[in-house]
């Protein structure tokens, strides 16, 4: 490589050198080929950065297929080559995954709060003089906020990095409007946790004002909450087209910015999505009636019964990056479940007595909640994109969830991994350079000791952007 880059420096000299024997611009020529050689040799120096292979590997692809004996070269946070034929370059650091360890693409976690300041408790709110009319903050509208320019030290970073994710889209912890999403690589140390792609969206839900009894704000209402977000939308499209006007007739009154209501534009504009945390069907034809009142483009987050709402999702294009914290698991029907699969049941044990009124109970306990768990398995069904969000769930009840939607959600491991990785990033509009592992994508996968859905399996290695995170010792 080395070598190919010195023959390209020899032939911008040779190139330099026919030009001066025509005599033009004589005393120009040898700045020229100083700065010819120059910026070649700054090439050579930045394309020369040390590769890196991971080899005898099995790849797990998004699109379901394996890759056995394969090897991963990486260089700048670059893929450049991938697969049981990958020329390994020869200024590249091997490591021999000895046949026995699993690639899979990073992990995605579409929207989640980490890295979010601490929300202020109830108690600690002042009361205020006028709670029909409070400032933005206590109302909850805060789009103006950043996760890149509040992010602070969380341990859920290395956490999500130990369950497989290198990227993450973030918000700040808030309430109805509580700021902008962003994509961030992902480092299991808060301050090296890097930004990949700002402000993409504002994030959103039907929650109230913070406060209790004596220290509350409007809007404390569902209704509240409808209104005062049509209000917002309102004024900041009065504050633009004010600004507008002004612009073009600097002789009216100047208007009164506001960062605020500015935050806003892209979402009046139609140039940003809302992605709005909806659980509820009634809550997510309320975000309908708010759709079709401002024309806004919207991503559901969370959607427990989005599946109820299918074909409306798909007829208005809205994905989904679905929650998997599914409630627990009916305690008689758990224990059902282990006496079927045990061998020490025996076969003349008794049966369980129980009234006709606790049979209803449990027939209709058990069709809500394999209602919750197929969700994403019906939205699939229905061709709605559908894509991954911890939606404030913690990471150590990711594995058991994941077993709960292998088991009883109607997905395969490779419906996970999809949902996990390709279906997220083309939600997040990062499909381009992460997703799957491909050459010229983005160097951000996990080194699992086993297949992923196997019990016990960790993650040993994280490469995110092409830093290798280890937690083999940890």
């Amino acid at each position: 490589m080395a070598r190919l880059y010195f023959e390209e420096i020899n032939a911008v000299i040779s190139a330099a050198k026919i030009i001066i024997r025509t005599g033009t611009m004589k005393k120009y020529i040898p700045l020229l080929v100083l700065f010819f050689v120059g910026m070649s040799f700054a090439g050579l120096q930045a394309q020369t950065t040390p590769a890196h292979a991971l080899t005898n590997v099995t790849i797990h692809n998004a699109d379901g297929s394996t890759t056995e004996s394969a090897t991963i070269v990486w260089r700048n946070g670059v893929i450049e080559a991938i697969g049981t034929n990958a020329n390994i370059p020869f200024d590249a650091y091997e490591m021999d995954g000895g046949d026995s360890l699993h690639v899979y693409p990073g992990f995605i976690d579409g929207l989640a709060i980490w890295g979010s300041p601490d929300l202020p408790r109830s108690q600690d709110l002042p009361r205020l003089e006028e709670p029909g009319n409070p400032p933005y903050d206590r109302a909850g509208i805060q789009p103006e906020r950043k996760p890149s320019e509040i992010l602070k030290e969380d341990k859920a970073f290395e956490a999500a990095m130990k369950a497989g994710f290198t990227t993450a889209g973030l918000y700040p912890n808030g309430y109805m409007l509580p700021g902008q999403v962003e994509a961030f690589y992902l480092s299991n140390e808060s301050e090296d946790v890097e930004l990949l792609k700002e402000s993409f969206g504002l994030a959103g839900s039907f929650d109230e004002a913070p406060g209790g009894w004596g220290s509350g704000a409007y809007p404390s209402t569902m209704m509240g909450v409808m209104a005062q977000f049509r209000q917002v939308m309102f004024d900041a499209t009065a504050l633009q087209q004010h600004m507008k006007y002004y612009a073009q007739n600097p002789e009216m009154p100047a208007p009164d910015r506001d960062q605020v209501l500015e935050a806003l534009f892209p979402l009046v504009n139609q140039e940003k999505p809302l992605y709005f945390e909806v659980d509820q069907k009634e809550h997510i034809e309320r975000l309908f009636k708010l759709q079709d009142e401002f024309g806004f483009d919207a991503v559901i987050v969370s959607g427990r019964e989005a599946y109820a709402k299918a074909d409306e999702l798909k007829k208005r294009n809205i994905p989904v990056l679905a929650n998997i914290d599914f409630t627990d698991i009916p305690e008689w029907y758990k224990k059902q479940k282990e006496a079927e699969e045990s061998d020490k049941k025996e076969e003349d044990a008794p049966e369980e007595e129980i009234s006709d009124e606790e049979q209803n109970y449990r027939e209709k306990q058990l069709e809500a909640w394999k209602a919750e768990v197929t969700n994403i398995k019906k939205l699939m069904d229905a061709n709605v994109s559908v894509g991954y969000a911890s939606a404030g769930m913690e990471l150590k009840d990711l594995s058991g969830k994941l077993e709960i939607l292998l088991d009883e959600g109607g997905l395969s491991e490779s419906d996970v991994v999809k949902l996990m990785t390709v279906n997220t990033a083309n939600i997040l509009g990062i499909n381009k350079t992460h997703g799957s592992l491909e050459k010229g994508k983005n160097a951000s996968f996990s080194v699992f000791n086993k297949v992923m859905s196997e019990e016990k399996a960790k993650v040993l290695h994280s490469i995110s952007n092409g830093t290798i995170h280890e937690f083999e010792g940890k």
